[in-house]
């Protein structure tokens, strides 16, 4: 007979080991996101699993971080109400060994454009605020205490 406590203890330990890896990278879990919903979107079933949001390019790379967090991305959409759990298909990532991954299918395609469409927008607002300036600003003041309550104005 099999022992439910193991079995919760493996899943209880998976969710944290994954949402730790989330919680480090935020900024692949949303651009995860955001591809995702757009291999859904595309998809004349309305079904995709990650291996159709990964770029083919990618799909024989190693995550050196382990790719935990891409599981994230299927438990927030699925959280979210964007898609839903149906099956799993067999990984076409020669480092995944075919092992079952999600598929996953688009529930409420309206939603999906809606939060695609912004998010992008607010990516594209991101990338074009010009934050080199604040650093170069402060990196070039190179005025100085001498520790005597004068001002150096020497290069650091």
């Amino acid at each position: 007979m099999i022992d439910r406590s193991h079995i919760a203890e493996g899943e209880r330990r998976r969710d944290e080991g994954m949402n730790r890896a989330a919680a480090r990278r935020p900024d692949r879990v949303t651009l995860g996101r955001l591809a995702m919903l757009r291999a859904l979107l595309d998809s004349p079933s309305g079904t995709a699993s990650l291996d159709d949001a990964t770029p083919p390019d990618e799909l024989a790379s190693h995550y050196a971080d382990g790719g935990k967090w891409r599981g994230q991305v299927i438990r927030s959409l699925i959280a979210d109400d964007f898609a839903e759990h149906i099956g799993y298909v067999k990984t076409i990532r020669p480092a995944g060994h075919r092992r079952p991954i999600a598929l996953l299918r688009l529930i409420d395609r309206q939603a999906a454009v809606l939060h695609l469409s912004s998010m992008t927008a607010a990516i594209a607002v991101y990338e074009a605020t010009p934050t080199a300036g604040t650093v170069e600003a402060a990196n070039s003041d190179t005025s100085q205490s001498t520790g005597n309550g004068e001002s150096s104005n020497e290069s650091i």
